[in-house]
């Protein structure tokens, strides 16, 4: 069996190896090591991505088709010249050449309003397309934004992953060694190789998941993400749900959202091709004038002969086999597309809205919940660190709190990215995302002032702002039936008098009581922040990584413990530091279990109590000599107690 238990340590350590390879080549693979930030690459899509660059077409096609309508009010002029050999077998000439030429001018001078009503709708309809495109910038600063965060995201989720594995990694290690040593017992070598099973197939799936955002962003942004990304900031006042609330949030998104926006001049543009079809009713009156010379006459002798005219021209349909009216139906129906169209944004809009105004509300309340429960999870996992190393907390303890805090620390990690965003969500839902990053498109001419008519849109005909967020009678976490500031949920009294005194149970109050301060302990401070009354060099040497204190060494705290017993209101920090050579990340490790087990020793041994001590490791950052060579990497390698002062509690 030992055998096959040293088999197994060495293909999961291997397996480790190669996990923490990838990841470091899959965070390493960058474009380039500078530090870039989101609007560089927002910009970079805005001016260069397809979708974009195809809407930014077809607005420029609109424009055109402004300018093909209007050709209709200008005249026309024609010029048609031939030039022919004629043979024949009767007539005086039977053979000869033949020129002719003519100019005409057509000039329109009613169409039943068909060239104006054209022009109208091409002129609304250019103002739907510079919206479309808008609303297309600002869809694409958000899956870049978003796809930007993510990739941020799951870097860090692969990093705290990696962490646990290590920790993980390092558990095994220290089983293993305890149960070819015959004092540790072979089941918790079968547990810990489950949950390094787990914690490996958590990497694994961060690196995915890291794969998956990576190729979403290079299909948005054409490039992969550098290796550093700088956080997002977005200092708008928008994006802060406590100043504002959801009716002027939509409010002010209806008079901004693009493709809203886009929805309404669509319903005008389609009211103008209404006019149009009605034009087809009208008869058609036109000038005409033309002016022609031909070199044979109608008898088709050699004589050169002229002709000009001038008049008007006037041309009324009486049936055109239905189609006319079928034309107008048609348009009929589309202004009824383009009103359901308009409705069906407006409702999207405030669903937008009102989800990522609740997702801001509720995530920011959560998240010093989940600040507190990881912070929490962390001393646990310290604690029972501790605790286990001395035998008094069982393996299953130990990785279940280590699970534990990974879990928390993933949850809050989510909770900051998620609070974000939601902010970017509603700013983008508002059309105000690309203009607070300060990204706008090269080129794209302000449309809106060649708009036929510029629309007002009151949206509570169609979709009003509607609160939907749960009043706080149906809120658990907010509800309090009987007003006294204590909610249902811990009130242990619902029915106390109205506006009386009650306690933290929501009972009335009877004399408050004195708690007393909680007390002081070593681990709230650190050799930055603490009263350091005296420092000593603790002469304890470790094997090559090891963390076993020989019983030889034992007796190498006493001075440490007078210093304790002296002075009851002292505590200690016991600090590790390694020396320069090798990794720092092991190095930072190892410094800190030392620490922890010379620690534990002065617990056992003298007797103080545990809130007086602390350990910390600070693995190669105070070294005592800035250099690698056997002289310094022994005077590095040390373990070391401050006696610190702790508050009195009285």
């Amino acid at each position: 069996m030992k055998v096959m238990d040293s088999e197994l340590s060495k293909i999961v350590i291997g397996a480790v190896g190669a996990v923490l390879v990838n990841a470091a080549v899959a965070q390493s693979d960058g474009t380039n090591a500078s530090s870039v930030n989101l609007e560089d690459y927002v910009r970079k899509v805005v001016n260069e991505n397809p979708e974009v660059q195809a809407s930014w077409r077809q607005l420029q096609v609109a424009m055109s088709d402004v300018d093909i309508a209007r050709g209709g009010f200008r005249p026309q002029v024609d010029v048609l010249a031939s030039s022919a050999y004629t043979d024949r077998n009767y007539g005086l000439d039977r053979e000869y050449m033949g020129h002719t030429a003519q100019i005409t001018l057509t000039q329109m001078l009613y169409d039943g309003f068909l060239t104006s009503s054209e022009v109208k709708r091409f002129k609304q309809a250019q103002v739907v397309r510079f919206f479309e495109l808008m609303g297309e910038i600002e869809q694409k600063s958000l899956e870049t934004a978003l796809a930007y965060m993510d990739v941020q995201l799951f870097r860090e989720l692969l990093k705290l992953a990696e962490e646990n594995l290590i920790t993980h990694v390092d558990v095994f290690k220290q089983i293993e060694e305890s149960v070819e040593a015959g004092v540790g017992r072979r089941a918790d070598l079968e547990q810990i190789s489950g949950r390094l099973s787990l914690a490996e197939s958590n990497v694994l799936t961060e690196l995915s998941n890291l794969h998956d955002v990576t190729a979403r962003f290079l299909r948005l942004v054409g490039e992969k993400p550098a290796n550093n990304l700088q956080p997002v900031t977005l200092n708008s006042a928008y994006v802060d749900a406590s100043v504002t609330d959801i009716q002027t949030l939509l409010t002010s998104a209806y008079g901004t959202n693009p493709q809203f926006n886009a929805a309404i001049y669509n319903i005008d543009a389609q009211r103008y091709a209404v006019d149009s079809a009605k034009s087809l009713y009208h008869p058609q009156v036109n000038l005409t004038a033309s002016y022609g010379a031909q070199t044979r006459d109608q008898a088709a002798l050699n004589n050169t002969i002229t002709e000009a005219s001038v008049g008007v021209n006037f041309s009324y349909n009486l049936y055109n086999g239905g189609s006319d009216r079928a034309a107008i139906r048609q348009a009929l129906s589309q202004v009824d597309l383009a009103k359901d169209l308009r409705d069906k944004a407006c409702i999207d809009m405030r669903q937008t809205v009102q989800i990522a105004f609740n997702d801001i509300i509720n995530i920011a309340e959560q998240l010093p919940s989940l600040n507190a429960h990881r912070l929490s999870s962390d001393r646990v996992k310290s604690a029972y660190m501790d605790q286990f190393t001395i035998g008094e907390r069982s393996l299953l303890d130990l990785l279940d709190s280590e699970n534990e805090y990974y879990e928390s620390s993933r949850a809050y990690l989510e909770a900051q990215y998620t609070l974000e965003k939601a902010r970017v969500r509603l700013l983008a839902a508002s059309g105000s995302l690309a203009n607070t990053l300060g990204i706008t498109k090269e080129g794209v001419p302000d449309v809106l002032d060649k708009a036929e008519e510029k629309i007002t849109y009151d949206p509570n005909y169609v979709c009003p702002a509607v609160r939907t967020n749960f009043e706080d009678e149906l809120n658990i976490l907010k509800r309090d039936t009987d007003g006294d500031g204590i909610v249902d949920l811990w009130d242990d009294c619902a029915d106390s008098t109205q506006g009386a005194m009650v306690d933290d149970f929501g009972c009335e109050a009877k004399e408050p009581e004195i708690v007393p301060e909680p007390e002081s302990r070593a681990a709230d401070f650190t050799l930055d922040n603490a009263n350091i009354i005296e420092s000593f060099n603790v002469n304890i040497e470790f094997a090559s990584n090891s963390t076993e204190v020989l019983p030889k060494y034992e007796n190498s705290l006493q001075d440490v413990i007078e210093a304790l017993n002296n002075d009851p209101s002292s505590g200690v920090i016991i600090h590790g530091h390694a020396s320069l050579d090798g990794d720092a990340a092991y190095n930072q490790r190892l410094s800190e279990r030392r620490a922890k087990a010379v620690a534990s020793l002065l617990m056992t041994k003298a007797n103080i109590e545990a809130r007086r001590i602390t350990a910390v490791g600070y693995g190669e950052s105070r070294p005592l000599v800035d250099e690698e060579s056997d002289l310094a990497n022994a005077r590095n390698r040390r373990i070391e107690a401050a006696i610190i002062q702790l508050p009195s509690n009285e």
